[in-house]
């Protein structure tokens, strides 16, 4: 009791395991607060659902690894005070050493007996602080029993695909592959294109160089393999497709509405030839009135 480290090391352990408890706890707390940030407002859908749900057994264990800092901080904290009971409870050597002096002074002065009631209250004092001594040592035991007790730590369990990362690397494999090989194929397109329109000039070279024309609509059809701009040309036609589909109803919309406009104009033409003719009419009949009587 007094000559190990004492119950330094004990609070030391203790504060560690406190700290460490903090640290895991606001862990599980941060993550658990974003993560219902992303699945409720801002990333909807099976994706995040999948990412929840495999979160939540690192979450779980996170929070379960705080705890048990959390306890053996305070086991820790109840090995120390009982460190401390003991060595209050604990006869302070000197002590002891001083009534082992007084009773070898005692036995080397006991002339006729003349220390013996003084050699046995000596002694019986010894048994005394044998007695508490042991007592403190076998509270101080079970008490140390007690607080020793901690819960078993284990490790977080998997939570992704063991098989991602080779599959991802395969997959950013096969994609520079195919860059290559596109980009290989447009480079050789735009290095054929110029020799094809000059073989075009000329319709015996360009019938005899059917092979290079052939090339060229191969590297336009590797051209169009490519992803984004396969994708790219079915947005335009699309988007081409749906001006042409809403151009339809709109035409027969118009149509529909200018008609009256349309059999109005032609009323009012017809009302203006004839009033034109009218006036012609009356004009001539006023040439061809007779002369007056004379």
């Amino acid at each position: 009791m007094y000559a190990g480290a004492g119950a330094g090391p004990l609070l030391a352990a203790a504060a560690a395991w406190n700290g460490l408890a903090l640290e895991l706890n606001t862990t599980a707390a941060s993550i658990e607060s974003i993560v219902t940030l992303l699945t409720g407002e801002q990333w909807l859908g099976p994706a995040s659902l999948s990412m929840a749900a495999a979160a939540q057994p690192y979450i779980a264990w996170l929070t379960y690894t705080g705890a048990s800092a959390e306890h053996a901080g305070a086991q820790a904290m109840a090995s120390a005070a009982a460190y401390e009971a003991a060595f209050a409870a604990t006869v302070p050597p000197p002590i002891i050493a001083a009534n082992r002096a007084l009773l070898a002074a005692l036995v080397a002065t006991n002339f006729l007996g003349i220390n013996t009631p003084a050699i046995m209250a000596t002694e019986a004092h010894y048994m005394e602080m044998w007695a508490q001594d042991a007592m403190a040592m076998y509270a101080y035991a079970a008490s140390s029993a007690n607080s020793g007790t901690l819960n078993p730590l284990t490790t977080p369990s998997q939570s992704t695909n063991p098989g991602g990362l080779a599959a991802q690397s395969a997959a950013v494999g096969q994609a520079a592959a195919a860059a290559t090989v596109n980009q290989v194929g447009l480079s050789s397109l735009i290095t054929d294109l110029p020799n094809a329109v000059m073989s075009l000039a000329s319709p015996i070279t360009s019938v005899a160089d059917a092979t290079g024309l052939t090339g060229i609509m191969q590297s336009i059809d590797d051209l169009l393999a490519i992803p984004m701009v396969a994708n790219i040309l079915n947005g335009g036609i699309n988007t081409a497709a749906w001006f042409v589909m809403a151009a339809i109803p709109n035409a027969i919309f118009l149509s529909n509405a200018l008609a009256p406009t349309t059999a109005a104009a032609e009323a009012v033409e017809g009302a203006a030839g004839a009033a034109a003719a009218a006036a012609r009419g009356w004009q001539k009949a006023s040439h061809r009135r007779p002369a007056p009587a004379r």
